[in-house]
């Protein structure tokens, strides 16, 4: 099966926002094998989204449209589909008492506006909406699919979640598998060339590779008629791939860097610590984004000056002047440090230079330190990144959180293929 997707808002044409709500439906629809062939975006006038639909409906075999779906004058999603679908629009009592129970239960006054939310296009089925007033529409035409959903990113992931993918993937009739093995510390290419042709062996298989700043993904997604078939061939892909590129594993599916590293603190009881120069605070952040982090993480240091690390880590002058800042006799210095003074079994410390000015011929911009210290030793490394200042600081937070996860597993602390 082939959709397309249509994202309306002017707000997303002007680039002031971000058009999350595709990325949420792209990948949840490619889990299902339902393959996005089209994805159009336009402005809030009702030509234009009724042109949209015409078109989509010629070449795909079902669309899904988000945004436009408020009360304001300029959500004009439904008014333009009931025109462009001959489908006249109806208020829906029901859906009407569920909007006004909704705003009742919030303590809200009721605005006459919201009350358009209950013209329905004639002959739709409407799903319930449990995080708005705006409810989700399934049209059929013409055989055709014709999906609306609100274009607020939380609602409309809950009802995309709820309805459309189940909704679709029954439709397409077909049986999917998938996995996904999250790899830290290598490229794309070199995946590629150790992996080589093997994929070829998995009937049904699409192998995917998707790098970011945390490192490169590889989702294996399976499908076809035999739901024995796929399993088979899914267990096997999942068998080969993970022995193959083993040493760069990090997780599996959505679990993060420091999720892992959670989990290896909390197996050892030991608390942890960082000092940070570069990344400015984000491995603390990213180690806190994780719910209950409080039972292993004691503090963080942010230290960007020379001074910093002198009074608040211990480091010493001397190592400073004699190596520089960036160096991985400071980065040692300020893992032990932190460690030291929060009392706990384990510090991390990160030094670099981020960009884009600061870097010389010995060390340039992207050149990064990275060392961890435990009652399991001490350790450390050299990384060179490029890119941005901000890609550069993601992956200096990335690879001091895998530093510290091979530390704590008892891992080579550089990865090898």
């Amino acid at each position: 099966m082939q959709i397309e997707i249509i994202t309306i808002g002017d707000e997303i044409l002007s680039g002031r926002t971000v058009d999350t709500n595709f990325a949420f439906l792209a990948r949840a629809l490619e889990a299902e094998s339902v393959v996005v062939g089209w994805h159009t975006t336009v402005g809030d006038t009702a030509e234009r989204i009724g042109d949209a639909l015409s078109r989509a409906l010629e070449r795909a075999e079902a669309v899904v449209l988000t945004g436009g779906l408020g009360p304001t004058p300029d959500d004009l999603t439904r008014k333009a589909v009931a025109t462009t679908l001959g489908r006249p629009l109806k208020l829906e009592e029901r859906v009407l008492d569920e909007i006004r129970a909704r705003i009742k239960r919030l303590g809200r006054k009721l605005p006459a506006s919201v009350e358009t939310q209950a013209l329905i296009p004639v002959g739709a089925e409407v799903w319930p909406n449990a995080l708005g007033t705006a409810p989700g529409l399934l049209i059929v035409h013409e055989g055709k699919p014709v999906i609306l959903l609100p274009g607020v990113p939380y609602e409309m992931e809950a009802l995309a979640t709820e309805h459309v993918v189940p909704y679709l993937r029954k439709k397409s009739g077909r049986q999917v598998e998938t996995f996904t093995l999250r790899t830290a510390g290598t490229f794309e290419t070199l995946l590629q060339e150790k992996i080589g042709a093997v994929p070829q062996g998995w009937p049904g298989a699409v192998l995917a590779y998707l790098p970011s700043y945390f490192g490169v993904d590889l989702r294996v997604t399976v499908s076809g008629s035999d739901a024995k078939q796929v399993r088979s061939v899914a267990g096997r892909a999942y068998d080969q791939l993970k022995t193959l590129v083993a040493p760069v594993i990090y997780a599996e599916g959505a679990t993060t860097m420091e999720d892992v590293v959670g989990e290896a603190l909390l197996e050892l009881k030991f608390r942890l610590a960082v000092a940070e120069s570069c990344t400015g605070g984000l491995v603390a952040k990213r180690i806190t984004d994780v719910p209950g982090a409080s039972r292993y993480f004691e503090r963080g240091f942010v230290t960007y000056s020379n001074g910093a690390k002198v009074e608040l880590l211990g480091v010493e002058a001397g190592a400073i002047e004699a190596h520089g800042a960036v160096s991985e006799a400071v980065a040692a210095q300020m893992a032990t440090g932190a460690r030291r003074k929060a009392g706990v079994e384990v510090g991390i410390g990160v030094t670099g230079i981020a960009g884009p000015e600061g870097g010389s011929k010995e060390k340039p911009v992207g050149t990064v330190f990275v060392a961890v210290s435990s009652p399991r030793g001490e350790g450390g490394r050299k990384y060179q990144f490029v890119g941005t200042r901000n890609t550069i600081r993601e992956r200096a937070a990335q690879a001091a959180l895998d530093l510290a996860r091979r530390h704590l597993r008892g891992l080579p602390l550089e990865p090898k293929l």
